[in-house]
């Protein structure tokens, strides 16, 4: 071991060597490191010296052998083309390059290949064999899949209402905001009567513009135009608690209100049984209500679907016997005398079979009831306290409560009636003294109804127009901007009004009340469609007879195929949509 020198060493300064200085050992220590570093950089250089002395040929002419040591080999790269990739190279076809990204596609599209050659040369006798049939299931999805552009033709339904809706295009639209006499009196002649006019021989103007704006056209009652009726939201509603206190304060404003809001409400009620009106929209301040009429969405009955609901009104259904289910809730247990039996029936029961279920669910609650009082008795057996028995009762029954009332005012809340629970539920609904406010600006006032045709008491109401330029990503687009209670109806009929129109390409966005998104998210409702029976159930669409029976609701033959598809999948919640090359995308 090299010894170190004591502290206590004398060193001459780097001057003139006369004065001496006592060294400090980390200065001992210094100068003892550099010196091994110095060793050890004498050392390699010796090393790598000797080694290049040593480089010999080997007897191959075309090959060396190098003499190093192993610190000083280099490491070899992992990603260098071998002969074994250089090989396999050069087998495969022109144009194919290992360097290329796509090149493990194309070996699997190769490999993919000559399975399919290998499975026919196997299967050349037409014997059903595995292989064959995996090459033709393989073969038929390539050749959908090759060149398929992405899209669908017709858009989905969207049964959520709309507040807004936005159109995008590079190119004008075939119409503008400023309307003739003609036009404009042509498109109300057109909503009014149900007339198609670009299909159906009249007198009335059949330009874009006319057309427009007919799709711009709806009726709604009440109509006041001091208040914003739509959406019914506390917070949105433009007016004064000053300038409605006239209607709270007044008890024979509120009843005429009411009265001839009962009328209204009766006469499109009568129009959905009749089939004249293909659906319509009940917006309360707490609760939007959406009625069909029989055949649309499949369908074989008319249908209701009501969102939000809390406990409190599904207990008020349960005490009016309005059998309902609830399909986006989870839990869906058949549980009679509870919260969960309500949602659970059957709607598509005969009344027989309602009657039945009824007297049933009678008898279960009595049979509950006794089997509360034969626990109380156990528990006062036991000796337990009155009071500890009803602290118990109290709290089980605050855990059912708050069971029961998990998804309220959410989307699982959504309650779906068919058939008679629908005229139920209509007679539920035309005596709810809770559908209409009693405070706040629209107080007084009774639920806004919505509809694509009219009934008694309706008012004619556009939708609001704007055109604009905007600049999109330094490109200039046509805007297209309405504003209103924009019904399931208006955007296919605006898109079909655009693709007749032979415009290439255009893009919409919608802003939705979102309240009113369970419509869509519950599909069918109770996910049932319609039946055909009879000798030519085979031949026919299912939805053939609603679409005949619905000839008289003022939809168009295309519209009404639209709505009258039985298929769940063609319904979807709506946010964005895009039209190229005849085909649409959305999201």
């Amino acid at each position: 071991m090299t010894e170190v020198a004591p502290a206590c060493i004398m060193a001459e300064s780097e001057g003139t060597g006369a004065t001496l200085e006592w060294m400090r050992p980390d200065q001992v220590m210094r100068l003892y490191r550099m010196k091994v570093k110095k060793r050890y950089l004498q050392a390699r250089i010796t090393r790598s010296e000797a080694s290049d002395s040593q480089l010999q040929p080997t007897g191959d002419p075309d090959q060396f052998h190098f003499s190093v040591p192993q610190r000083s080999q280099k490491r070899k790269n992992p990603f260098a083309i071998g002969e074994t990739c250089k090989k396999q190279k050069d087998e495969l076809p022109t144009g194919l390059e290992i360097s290329n990204d796509n090149t493990l596609f194309e070996l699997f599209h190769l490999e993919v290949q000559r399975e399919k050659q290998t499975a026919e040369s196997l299967s050349s006798d037409g014997s059903l064999t595995f292989a064959n049939v995996l090459s033709k299931l393989e073969s038929s999805v390539h050749t959908a899949d090759v060149g398929a552009p992405k899209g669908e033709k017709c858009i989905p339904i969207d049964w959520t209402l709309k507040t807004k809706m936005k159109f995008l295009s590079l190119r004008p639209f075939p119409w503008n905001g400023k309307l003739k006499t003609s036009e404009e009196a042509s498109g109300t002649t057109g909503f009014v009567r149900c007339l198609n006019i670009r299909e159906q021989e009249t007198t009335l103007d059949t330009s874009p513009n006319a057309r427009f704006h007919q799709c711009c056209l709806i009726w709604q009652h009440p109509s006041l135009p001091w208040l914003e009726l739509f959406p019914r939201t506390a917070g949105k509603v433009s007016a004064s608690l000053a300038s409605n206190a006239s209607i709270a304060n007044s008890q024979y404003m509120k009843e005429a209100l009411h009265g001839d809001w009962r009328d209204s409400f009766r006469s499109l009620f009568h129009l959905l049984r009749a089939r004249q009106c293909p659906y319509f929209y009940v917006c309360a301040n707490t609760f939007t209500a959406l009625f069909r009429a029989a055949g649309v969405c499949g369908l074989s009955e008319m249908h209701a679907l009501l969102t939000p609901t809390t406990r409190g009104f599904r207990q008020a259904l349960k005490q009016e016997e309005i059998e309902y289910s609830m399909p986006l809730r989870k839990d869906q247990k058949r549980r009679s005398g509870t919260d969960s039996d309500s949602r659970t029936v059957d709607v598509g029961m005969s009344n027989s079979g309602t009657a039945e279920h009824r007297e049933g669910a009678g008898d279960y609650e009595e049979l509950e009831e006794e089997e509360d009082e034969a626990q109380d008795a156990w528990l006062e057996s036991l000796g337990v306290e009155n009071s500890e028995i009803r602290k118990i009762n109290h709290s089980q029954a605050r855990v059912t409560l708050e069971k029961e009332s998990e998804g309220d005012n959410m989307r699982q809340s959504l309650v779906f009636v068919k058939g008679v629970e629908a005229q139920a539920l209509f007679n539920f609904l035309i005596n709810c003294k809770s559908a209409t406010a009693t405070t706040g600006a629209l107080a007084g006032v009774p639920p806004t109804l919505l509809a694509p045709t009219a009934f008694h008491g309706a008012s004619l109401k556009p939708l609001k127009v704007r055109e604009s330029m905007v600049h999109v990503k330094n490109e200039q687009y046509h805007s297209l901007e309405l504003k209103g209670p924009l019904l399931p109806h208006v955007l296919p009929s605006l898109c079909h009004l655009m693709e007749s129109s032979q415009l290439e390409q255009y893009s919409a966005s919608c802003a939705q009340l979102p309240a009113t998104t369970s419509f869509s998210v519950a599909k069918h409702g109770a996910g049932e469609a319609a039946v055909v029976e009879g000798e030519g159930a085979a031949k026919m669409p299912p939805n053939i007879f609603g679409q005949e029976n619905l000839s008289d609701c003022g939809f168009s033959k295309e519209l009404l195929r639209h709505f009258c598809d039985p298929d769940p999948a063609r319904i979807e919640v709506l946010e964005s949509l895009k039209f190229s090359n005849g085909l649409y995308t959305w999201s």
